[in-house]
């Protein structure tokens, strides 16, 4: 499985890969993924081996020379989100493979779901398949992770304010908004910076997590009691892990982007620029009620107010 998507893509990629798995019951999985994410693959039971699209031998897929990869030794076959409008490079994996797949990673708007169309895409009717079950991911325990959770008192609140593109982030001083209500109310709050993130200061004055490897801030995630952000790969992992969250959308839409969980609230933002989504698009008071809902419908407690 030659997958180049980011975190997000991984995360609406999952249900597919899970399919695949039930094609082919007896084959030894092995995912080419982005360094960053082999760590995450592995934790998940995704794949019964990774190997990394950074490594040096991946250039001889685009014909920049050097040895060919050696998870191609066995003639595998091959399913390939990339280069389905590479000629040549198609031509070098078909040298190689037993056979060979060529898929896309889900980009654009549209109305069917982006999980949904990478099941597809493999011929798999998704009519009887769970989604949100089969994009669960399982992640065991972190040191790091619980040496910051248990150090702070109350419930958890995991924030990230941050994503790919600046378009698709709230205004920060929303998210102080929804910090302070938290911490004046329920317990605790952690600011989550990604690698876009990572050289930004921290703003809401609360303890950090700061481009975690993603196992450990899988973790973090899972022992949270609500997650808050932004279209963002991190918002795919907290639900991913069964997080109850609310992420919020502006120049994407939720109906095709929002995370797959089902204890998710999508909210989509009255409008949008490049500079991100206004208060006045979506105000604090809109996100604070989405929160006490959720974790209202997550607790069964009427409030979340002690």
């Amino acid at each position: 499985m030659l997958f180049p998507g980011a975190l997000g893509d991984l995360c609406l990629a999952v249900p597919g890969w899970r399919a695949l798995r039930r094609r082919h019951p007896d084959a030894r999985r092995i995912a080419v993924v982005s360094e960053p994410l082999r760590a995450l693959v592995t934790a998940a039971g995704l794949a019964e081996a990774t190997a990394s699209l950074d490594a040096a031998d991946a250039a001889w897929l685009f014909g920049a020379g050097g040895s060919r990869p050696s998870w191609l030794d066995d003639r595998p076959t091959v399913y390939a989100w990339l280069g389905a409008d590479d000629a040549a490079l198609r031509a070098r994996m078909a040298s190689a493979a037993a056979s060979a797949t060529w898929l896309r990673v889900e980009r654009g708007d549209g109305h069917v779901h982006a999980a949904a169309a990478y099941v597809r895409a493999l011929g798999i009717a998704d009519g009887g398949l769970s989604l949100q079950t089969e994009a669960r991911l399982a992640i065991g325990a972190s040191t790091v992770a619980d040496a910051l959770v248990d150090r702070l008192p109350g419930a958890l609140l995991a924030v990230h304010a941050g994503a790919g593109a600046h378009g698709k982030r709230w205004d920060p001083a929303g998210f102080v908004q929804v910090a302070h209500w938290w911490q004046a109310t329920v317990g605790s709050v952690v600011e989550i910076a990604g690698p876009a993130e990572a050289e930004a200061p921290a703003f809401l004055g609360a303890p950090s997590a700061r481009d975690w490897p993603l196992v450990d801030l899988a973790a973090l995630l899972a022992r949270a009691a609500l997650y808050v952000g932004n279209d963002s790969g991190v918002s795919h992992l907290a639900s991913a892990v069964g997080t109850p969250s609310v992420v919020m959308f502006g120049p994407t839409r939720a109906r095709r982007w929002r995370p797959l969980g089902s204890a998710v609230t999508a909210l989509q933002a009255r409008g949008s620029g490049p500079e991100g989504i206004a208060l006045a698009a979506l105000p604090a008071a809109r996100v604070i009620a989405a929160a006490r809902r959720r974790i209202a419908l997550t607790r069964g407690d009427p409030d979340t107010t002690p």
